[in-house]
Formats: structure tokens, sequence, C-alpha cells
């Protein structure tokens, strides 16, 4: 990913990983447990919540070692490393308990659509997207300094993990956040500033100053490094949806 920040991986393919930076360095790039996302309330009565995949924010510390990415097992394929280990996101800070809930709440505002179950604590059954926040690259082995995940064209593998730098807070944590499961459903990068997907491995500098959106459709970045084969455009909505709520 590029965020004018931000750059996010390496070639063509199904299996690469992705990153967010800022400049031109490449990058993006415990608590108490919080109470899940519930049920969307709505005119019509209640909206059932998603349940074929979760979302796991995990911001209190994982080891992770190389492997083919599943969250079940603490692997990712993007690893440089064998073995590595994130802090606790932003460990020390005053702040941190507020950081966290905003962000989690953030993520869960901006799925909410569909409604996709989003939670703070690991789900102890079924598939679920992993998202560890915490520490820099050189702990995890990332070749990203803000944010990593491996893209996963066809979204062969359920449950993925990304990682989120310390250094990537706010609105542009919750974004990232977005992006980075996108990445790993087969979404590539987009050149709308506020499209969810900008600056995964592309030239686009997205607005972080807003929440971002999901494409439905909208055209993929035929110069970002890292692509779908045949595949031109992208319905991410659709995509969120296919693999959550299935």
């Amino acid at each position: 990913m590029r965020l004018g920040l931000s750059a996010l991986a390496i070639a063509l393919c199904g299996g690469c990983s992705a990153q967010i930076s800022d400049a031109r360095d490449p990058s993006v790039g415990s608590i108490d447990p919080m109470p899940d996302a519930g049920p969307t309330p709505t005119d019509a009565g209640v909206i059932a919540a998603c349940t074929s995949r979760t979302v796991y924010l995990n911001f209190d510390g994982q080891t992770l070692t190389l492997g083919p990415s599943d969250a079940t097992l603490n692997q990712a394929s993007w690893m440089t490393i064998r073995l590595g280990t994130a802090p606790p996101y932003l460990a020390g800070s005053n702040g941190r308990s507020a950081a966290i809930q905003s962000i989690s709440d953030g993520v869960r505002s901006q799925l909410s659509q569909f409604p996709i179950k989003v939670t703070t604590t690991r789900p102890s059954s079924g598939n679920y997207a992993m998202i560890v926040f915490g520490g820099d690259a050189s702990l995890v082995g990332s070749n990203f300094s803000a944010a990593v995940n491996q893209l996963d064209c066809g979204d062969l593998r359920p449950n993925d993990v990304a990682w989120i730098a310390d250094t990537v807070t706010d609105q542009r944590a919750i974004n990232t956040a977005i992006g980075a499961i996108g990445f790993g459903l087969g979404l590539t990068a987009t050149t709308d500033p506020r499209d969810c997907m900008c600056s995964w491995d592309n030239r686009c500098s997205p607005n972080n100053s807003l929440p971002c959106r999901l494409g439905s459709p909208i055209a993929r970045d035929p110069t970002a490094r890292q692509l779908c084969p045949g595949v031109t455009s992208q319905d991410e909505v659709a995509a969120f949806r296919t693999a959550f709520c299935k």
C-alpha cells in the first residue's frame, strides 16, 4: 500500500504481501475485552449479524511464526523472519485504552452495513481474520513499516493475519484495518483517495481524515505492484458480503 503515504508489497499474484508506508519508506503499513458488536437495529427490526467469518482485532501482543497464513495457528506468510513478536499496541501510553476503544468502534461502524462481527477477544471457533496491532516492522518481520497483509486472490485462505504498527493511529488505523481485510479477500489497490483500498501497493494517497468507503464497483489500479490476473474492477461491498455473510 502506499500512503502518500503508503505502499504494500511485492509482485503480481495470489500470494503476495502488502503494506503501507509513510512518504517513500514502505510501511502500514492487555485491556479488558470490549463487548462484541451486536446486531444492527433498523426501522424494520434487527439485521442478523454475518456469521461466516469474524474480524479479530488483537491489541494485546502476539507471537507470529512464518508459514501459510492462518490466524488460528498464529502463522503469517508475509514474514521475513521465522519467528517474531508484536508487543501490545501503544504499550505504556496513557491514551492506550481510549485509542483501542476508538479503533474498535470505528471498524465496527464502518462494517456495520453487513454487519460483520468485530471482536477484541480471540474467537474460540470458526474462521476469522486477525489484525495484530503493535510494535514496528523489525519485530514481526514485515518488509513495510506501517502495515502488511498477504494478497489472497480468490480468497482461498479464510483465516488471514495482518499487522499494523504503533505509528498508525486514529482514523488512519481504522481505514488501514478495513483495507487490510480487503487485501486478504483479494481486493487490490484503487486510485480513489476515499476508497479503502487506496494505497495498497500503488501511488494513491488516501484521505485518512474521513472514514474510507468500499467501492461497489470500482476500477482496480492497473499500475499497482500487486494484481490479481485478469481482473480489472472489483465490487468491494460484494467481496466483504460474500466472505463474511454467505
